[in-house]
């Protein structure tokens, strides 16, 4: 992409940076530049961002909390978008809540569980945004944000709002009909529920994931989906992979499905661990782990 637009984006966006280094931005501390990485905080501004982008061709990449994927050390071409201001705002109602995108997704739960609300509690350990979890519908084996969405609002290519009915979205185990959409909101349904036994339900999966993940380390969440009827954990650890390092990363010693960064890994050395653990796995049980880490940028 010409670095040329950035007089006109400045005018659109609320924060513009350009070639701004993206490892900055993610849980992994790993990814190349983006040509320009931008912030808007309104509806206003991102309907015009979106008719300015549609208009001159520009790629866009929305960027929430940064886990869950792996940027290229090449970095990423075009617009790399992340939603502040009124996207990052939740309102409760009655058994429902409607959810910017960028609503952080363990504060969510929190919320909901203070409201004396269920059906959050899963995601309290999930380190991502409620955009970025729609999308591939984040969870964990106690259930998934597809089980409580309602509906979805998206902006059109057009600029106008659209409202999309669950029925119409397509949830399936870590993905959705959703991908390529530009993301506003969600409204959830949620259960009423004893807040006490909420909140005591939230600290036992806290403690459970301090337990069981490597917390306080570089890394991008569960890199392989489960296999259906399986652990991919299991079957990583099974192949004699604990601990294996590639450059400056390793699999985890506590929870064979994390990566960690911890010295100064660059993606290649990630892309190089994820394609050992799948060799490895394929020639012991015959199963092709499928990523659920998302690669972004260019390779």
């Amino acid at each position: 992409m010409s670095l040329s637009y950035g007089e006109e984006l400045r005018r659109i966006c609320t924060d513009l940076r350009v070639s701004e280094p993206l490892s900055r931005h993610t849980s992994l501390a790993i990814g190349g530049p983006a040509d320009y990485f931008a912030e808007v905080s309104t509806f206003d501004e991102i309907r015009s961002l979106r008719l300015f982008v549609e208009a001159n061709h520009i790629p866009v990449f929305f960027l929430g909390a940064g886990s869950n994927l792996l940027i290229s050390d090449k970095g990423v071409r075009g617009i790399v978008l992340r939603l502040q201001g009124e996207f990052r705002n939740a309102s409760f109602e009655g058994e429902t809540v409607q959810a910017g995108a960028s609503v952080w997704m363990p504060s969510l739960s929190r919320q909901a569980a203070e409201h004396g609300l269920s059906g959050l509690e899963p995601l309290i350990g999930v380190p991502g945004t409620i955009g970025g979890g729609l999308i591939m519908n984040a969870g964990t084996r106690e259930g998934s944000l597809g089980d409580v969405v309602e509906s979805v609002d998206v902006l059109s290519a057009e600029g106008g709002k659209q409202t999309l009915l669950r029925e119409e979205i397509g949830f399936e185990y870590r993905r959705s009909g959703l991908a390529g959409r530009w993301i506003l909101s969600s409204r959830l349904r949620l259960k009423a529920a004893d807040r006490s036994t909420i909140i005591s339900r939230i600290d036992e999966l806290l403690k459970y994931r301090a337990r069981t993940q490597p917390l306080g380390t570089s890394n991008c969440g569960s890199v392989f989906k489960n296999p259906q009827g399986e652990w991919a954990a299991r079957l990583i650890e099974q192949a004699g992979l604990k601990s294996f390092r590639a450059g400056g990363a390793h699999i985890s010693e506590r929870h064979a499905n994390f990566i960690i960064n911890d010295r100064q890994a660059k993606a290649a050395d990630i892309r190089e661990l994820m394609d050992v653990v799948q060799k490895k796995v394929f020639e012991k049980f015959g199963i092709k782990l499928e990523l659920e880490i998302k690669l972004v940028g260019e390779w």
